[in-house]
């Protein structure tokens, strides 16, 4: 008797835009089906316009919804990745290939990098989004403290050779400034050459809110030389330190916790309740720098991104 013949395996069913109509429903399987948190999560998206046509979806034999992943376009051609966390191992392929597929979507749209923040204790979540082409680049502490009040944060004596004013609005030579505070940076030093310090410029200019009093650049013998951002949080209740950065000549001096302490001091008695930044914990000078300042851990993610430009 011949052994009978083995059933064909069903091909692995392929990522596809989600309808119209059916938006919704992908976002609840996105958030593992928490009503509330899809009803706020599309609120969110009307409120700020969000463009949700890179909605793509893996849908099971009967025609419903396994996965979700979307894009979330971001000013200086970027954009945030999403998607559903896979139970198993065995799903982890499937998963991934959904995220590709998105993030390939994305650089049709002239998105130059996708990047994701995931919890770094949720290893099937990473194996997901290695799955899908990216990587890790750093681990990001998220830390805060309450903005200053009643002159706590007195405004530092500044050097004969120092000055501190607010950014004039010169945007080429606030970009030749940011090159010069990228060489041999601790802060994320991966994200080198992923990106132009156009873009990044334009995201840190579309962050929240801008104070024009709240940027910030230090020059020494009067030579841009340091970069202090700060924008207004979208929720209102909060600052963001967007960016705190020193050209090399600026380093080894003490400037950082000056032009630091100089940008606090001008916040102080704002309306926010908490001044928020997030910091790759790698970069050690940094984390005590803002321990001192007196910002607090408040949450770690790790990020991950995946280039796309040739």
């Amino acid at each position: 008797m011949t052994d009978p013949t083995p059933a064909a395996k069903a091909d692995p069913p392929k990522p596809e835009r989600a309808r119209e109509d059916e938006i919704e429903a992908a976002i609840r399987v996105l958030v593992r089906g928490d009503r509330a948190a899809a009803r706020r999560f599309l609120d969110y998206a009307r409120a700020t316009r969000l463009d949700l046509d890179q909605t793509w979806v893996v849908r099971n034999p009967e025609g419903g919804i396994d996965f979700t992943a979307l894009a979330a376009p971001a000013a200086g051609r970027t954009a945030m990745i999403f998607g559903t966390r896979p139970n198993s191992k065995a799903e982890v392929g499937l998963a991934g290939d959904l995220l590709a597929t998105v993030a390939i979507g994305c650089r049709d749209r002239g998105v130059d990098l996708a990047q994701a923040l995931i919890d770094p204790s949720d290893e099937l979540e990473e194996a997901m989004f290695i799955a899908g082409g990216f990587r890790r680049l750093a681990q990001l502490d998220y830390l805060e403290r309450p903005v200053p009040r009643f002159g706590t944060i007195p405004s530092p004596e500044l050097p004969a050779d120092v000055r501190i004013e607010p950014w004039d609005g010169k945007e080429d030579e606030l970009v030749d400034l940011l090159e010069r505070t990228y060489e041999d940076t601790l802060d994320c030093p991966g994200l080198a050459g992923l990106r132009r310090t156009t873009d990044i410029l334009a995201g840190h200019l579309a962050s929240g809110t801008r104070e024009p009093d709240w940027w910030h650049v230090l020059r020494l013998d009067g030579v841009p030389s340091g970069v202090l951002l700060f924008n207004r949080g979208s929720d209102r209740h909060s600052i963001e330190l967007v960016y705190l950065g020193l050209a090399r000549g600026a380093r080894g001096r003490g400037l950082g916790r000056t032009l630091l302490t100089f940008g606090l001091a001008a916040l102080d008695g704002d309306a926010a309740r908490v001044v928020v930044l997030a910091v790759d914990r790698a970069n050690l000078p940094a984390v005590r720098l803002y321990r001192r300042a007196g910002f607090r851990h408040s949450v770690r993610r790790t990020a991950m991104v995946r280039p796309l430009n040739p």
